[in-house]
């Protein structure tokens, strides 16, 4: 759903998120029917253990909430963080786990 569309469909709700409720815990806060980060963190804990187990190089294809966290997740950043690291659009992520920590190159596919 859009914005616009919780304003017209759940007036309460938009009101709930102007207040600043989604800002104010944006990695507990669930819209009505959705999820909140820490539920997608949850929810891919086994796909995490199967990254793990790969000795192939894997390609990762979802939404900025899940990339979100499954960077989070093999860069090792704090929980609080999640929510709030930056994922490009229209870019390639590669990461490498090493032995100082990860390394990451961005690849620009297309011009947003």
């Amino acid at each position: 759903m859009t914005y616009e569309e919780i304003k017209k469909n759940m007036p309460e709700e938009y009101e709930y998120v102007l207040r600043g409720a989604r800002k104010a815990d944006k990695l507990r806060y669930r819209y009505p029917r959705g999820e909140s980060y820490l539920d997608v963190i949850q929810r891919l804990e086994p796909v995490i253990i199967e990254l793990e187990r790969q000795r192939a190089p894997v390609v990762v294809i979802a939404h900025q909430a899940v990339l979100r966290a499954l960077y989070a997740y093999f860069a090792d950043k704090p929980l609080k963080e999640v929510p709030h690291i930056e994922v490009p659009l229209h870019t390639i992520i590669e990461i490498q786990m090493g032995v100082t920590g990860v390394h990451e190159k961005l690849y620009k596919i297309m011009d947003s």
